[in-house]
């Protein structure tokens, strides 16, 4: 039994070197990212874990299979961008991690919206352009208990971020398809998401994105939405289309965002090694923009998550090789 991990960190390095010893099983790790040429490293080797955004393509399943791989075992919760008809077709089974540390990203979640509902961005533009540090009227921001947060999403990471911007005093309302049976009276479900367009001061994304999805936050979304409004997106950049959001943030139509998932993002943004400059117009744009914060896809970024989603990936592969039902299984 052996496996290799594609797209490693070196933050993850060392849990995939002492996951491979206390279990005895070779692991071969690489930076480079799994596609249908650098699958030609994994001959030889029973299983592949992965992390990354880019396609995991129909011809890379046949590649799958043409070099006998039947397991796949993502470090990540997202298979939005996995082609599972496929995979199936190729005889590849697929886990991911569903709940690395659904907290990580809460509290990430929840630090952007403080960041921008006290307009800390603006503060910075003034002392990095203009080397000026003072008090002004317009840095007036508002209170989270000010203010009706809305959580579009009640999974883990969603009820997590619930807790939190509770804990604050804020009001929170929320919509999901599935909904929980019960709140206990933490918040209140929405039959619609025109509700909470409409009444939400944050409006927070935690929900997996569909083809059903795509780009539900347009334009005509951002008209609805309140002019004081803040959008958060720690969730997946194809929910958001960016074009609009840009028009919405220079237009005044909503007052800022938090982006940590980008439309398009690039095998690059993954990529701990990488040097290249950023060069998608749209990017830097909204980096520019003091009522905007941004980062590279990064809110689930804390010690036990990569903890996590190395040792849950492993051990799911070395269940699949051993003919179990791994609690994972993506079907």
């Amino acid at each position: 039994m052996k496996f290799i991990a594609y797209n490693v960190r070196d933050d993850e390095i060392p849990f995939v070197e002492k996951w491979g010893k206390d279990h005895h099983i070779e692991v071969t790790s690489t930076t480079t990212t799994l596609t249908t040429e650098t699958i030609n490293d994994a001959d030889g080797f029973d299983g592949i874990s992965c992390l990354q955004t880019i396609p995991y393509s129909q011809e890379l399943f046949e590649r799958f299979h043409e070099l006998g791989i039947k397991y796949l075992s993502l470090r990540n919760v997202g298979v939005d961008n996995v082609d599972l008809q496929a995979a199936k077709a190729n005889g590849v089974q697929i886990t991911n991690v569903p709940a690395y540390s659904p907290e990580s990203i809460a509290e990430f979640a929840v630090m952007m919206a403080l960041y921008l509902s006290r307009k800390v961005g603006y503060m910075q533009q003034q002392l990095q352009e203009r080397h000026e540090f003072h008090f002004s009227p317009d840095f007036m921001g508002r209170l989270i208990s000010e203010q009706t947060v809305g959580i579009i999403g009640t999974g883990r990471i969603g009820r997590h971020a619930i807790q939190l911007f509770r804990g604050l005093g804020a009001r929170v309302i929320a919509y999901d398809k599935y909904p929980l049976k019960s709140t206990n009276g933490e918040f209140e479900y929405v039959d619609d998401l025109k509700t909470i367009f409409e009444q939400s001061d944050i409006i927070s994304l935690h929900m997996p994105a569909t083809k059903e999805n795509q780009h539900l936050f347009n334009h005509e979304v951002f008209e609805m939405m309140k002019d004081n409004a803040i959008l958060i997106n720690t969730a997946r950049g194809a929910i958001v289309n960016t074009s609009d959001l840009i028009f919405a943030l220079e237009s005044g139509e909503i007052a800022g965002a938090g982006i940590d998932a980008l439309e398009n993002e690039s095998a690059d943004l993954q990529d701990s090694r990488s040097t290249k400059k950023i060069t998608d117009s749209d990017v830097i744009k909204l980096s520019m923009m003091p009522n905007v914060i941004l980062t590279p896809h990064s809110a689930f970024h804390t010690s036990e998550s990569v903890k996590n989603m190395v040792t849950i990936s492993m051990d799911n592969l070395k269940t699949m090789f051993n003919g179990a039902r791994p609690n994972d299984l993506v079907e």
